[in-house]
């Protein structure tokens, strides 16, 4: 009985209690805080990989290439010793006077060396045909028909691969029209006259200050030493529109005719047409030391 009633009085209760205004003492239920999302990521700072990873950005190339300065000082041109070259030319000499010999005494006096044939005619043409290179070519055919016929054909051919002549020929009224000529058609001169008898036998430089009349000897072959009347010689001319040069001249200095000495092809032959031994010794060897000397320096100047 007891049970019952307490037990319905504990039911009262509840109901009445859950229809109730909650009293001050009673907390309502507060809901659990969640924290707010921020509103930007938080800068982490970044740990680097295990791996590097090169930048992404290309370093850009400079605006203007530098442009290499040259030097302030250009070396000189390495220096040619003209004088060494000259006195170790390949020269080979004929000359057909057995005695007196000017032209080899000029040579080993002026310190060359050089293939000396003297006047055998045979051995001058085995050289010339060898294939040798020759610098300089000397023939000096002072007596009659000692270089003649064939030996222009050699000469010329001589001339045409580079080599350079000095050629003594004082008879060439003889040999004009003939196997000589073609040398004289390329070197624009022709024959003007024979010369005989003259009056004055001077030979006079065109212009004395020519290099030919003073290096290395000052010569003056104005005056010869007669040995012999009749033929002495031939005058030359020039062609039209020759370059050749006449620098020597008889009668009086004469740039276009009555030539004695005259150079052509060039710069590579020198033609005398008066005999060598109309004149003195001395003048001559110094003449013939200005010939080479200025042939060969045409050559490697």
């Amino acid at each position: 009985m007891k049970r019952s009633v307490i037990f319905c009085v504990i039911f009262f209760l509840l109901l009445t209690g859950c229809g109730t205004t909650p009293t001050a003492t009673s907390q309502p239920l507060q809901p659990t805080a969640v924290p707010a999302l921020p509103t930007t990521a938080p800068s982490a700072t970044l740990q680097p990989s295990a791996t590097s990873i090169p930048p992404t950005e290309t370093p850009l190339p400079p605006t203007s290439t530098p442009t290499a300065i040259p030097p302030t000082d250009t070396p000189p041109p390495p220096t040619v010793d003209v004088e060494a070259l000259i006195k170790s030319a390949n020269i080979i000499v004929f000359e057909d006077m057995v005695y007196s010999r000017f032209i080899k005494e000029a040579l080993d006096d002026g310190g060359y060396g050089y293939t000396d044939v003297a006047d055998r005619l045979g051995t001058f043409q085995k050289q010339l045909l060898s294939g040798t290179k020759w610098d300089l070519i000397i023939a000096a055919a002072e007596g009659r028909g000692g270089v003649a016929g064939e030996f222009f054909d050699y000469l010329k051919d001589q001339l045409e691969n580079g080599a350079s002549v000095i050629l003594e020929m004082w008879t060439l009224d003889y040999d004009a029209g003939g196997r000589i000529q073609p040398i004289l058609d390329k070197c624009g001169i022709e024959l003007q006259a024979n010369w005989v008898n003259p009056s004055n036998r001077g030979v006079y430089w065109v212009d004395n200050n020519l290099s030919i009349a003073s290096e290395p000897n000052e010569v003056s072959p104005s005056t010869f030493v007669t040995f012999w009347d009749g033929d002495v010689g031939d005058l030359v001319k020039l062609s039209s529109g020759s370059s050749a040069q006449i620098f020597a001249s008889a009668n009086k200095p004469n740039p276009s005719q009555d030539g004695l000495i005259t150079l052509c092809y060039d710069g590579r032959l020198l033609l005398q047409t008066f005999s060598t031994h109309d004149h003195s010794e001395g003048t001559m060897v110094d003449l013939w030391q200005n010939y080479v000397y200025y042939m060969l320096s045409n050559r490697y100047k």
